[in-house]
């Protein structure tokens, strides 16, 4: 996971958020509960500038989108939030956040639907904020990567995201991290690191310099590699970490 910062909030979002908003306060006056929400929340403008700000990636995982492969994320769940690890559910969610930009992230489908689904899981559970009213402090298990910086929490040995902090650890187990389907993605982009790094170590070894033009591509890929909008950036920052020719 790499920080993400936010651009400004789109502007459908300003006006539906306002809109909507209202009526789910209303709707908590009246003393309902199974709140109904519009797809004000995932218009095509909030999904372009998602996907944007996070370069096209996966907000918890670092994977790639292709094709329509994504969902927005409610950070803090919407309509009911369950409890983690037990999977008790109770109504409402955080409905008062549900058309809020911060709140909203892009990430693949399949950790949407089948890890993250309803959990928001808190270092103390007392603190939960249960309505618009609440005024709790909330510390969440869950990394928020706007907000938290996840390489405070997550580091990666070799292509193995490992928890340095009791959120990371939470954050990974929580979204499986270490699935299958993101293991032999990293693992491959890991190969290529790997074999790139090689050849410039070799290339040197052997008297050439860095300004050898195939050594230059070399190293001019491997910084590519750690920026941001790179699959799997953090991966590579610390397979990279304190190597000299960067």
């Amino acid at each position: 996971m790499i920080q993400i910062v936010k651009g400004p909030i789109p502007i459908g979002l300003v006006r539906g958020n306002k809109r909507q908003l209202a009526l789910l306060l209303a709707q908590y006056a009246a003393a309902k509960r199974d709140f109904k929400f519009t797809a004000a929340y995932k218009s095509v403008g909030v999904k372009t500038t998602l996907r944007a700000d996070q370069h096209n990636k996966c907000c918890f995982s670092e994977a790639k989108f292709v094709g329509d492969d994504s969902d927005v994320e409610h950070y803090r769940p919407k309509g009911q939030v369950d409890e983690w690890p037990s999977g008790m559910s109770y109504k409402p969610g955080y409905y008062w956040l549900a058309y809020t930009w911060s709140n909203l992230f892009l990430c693949k489908t399949t950790i949407n639907r089948s890890f993250k689904r309803n959990f928001f899981p808190l270092v103390d559970e007392l603190q939960r904020n249960f309505s618009h009213l609440d005024t709790r402090i909330e510390v969440p298990l869950l990394i928020d990567p706007a907000v938290d910086d996840p390489r405070d929490h997550i580091k990666f040995v070799g292509d193995e995201p490992v928890g340095s902090t009791l959120q990371g650890k939470c954050t990974i187990q929580l979204l499986s991290l270490r699935s299958p389907e993101f293991e032999e993605a990293r693992r491959s982009r890991l190969k290529i690191l790997k074999l790139l790094k090689e050849f410039v170590e070799k290339a040197l070894k052997d008297g050439y310099t860095e300004n050898e033009p195939l050594v230059a591509d070399a190293i001019n890929e491997l910084r590519a590699y750690v920026e941001p909008h790179s699959e799997f950036s953090s991966m590579a920052i610390d397979f990279l970490s304190g190597w000299p020719h960067l």
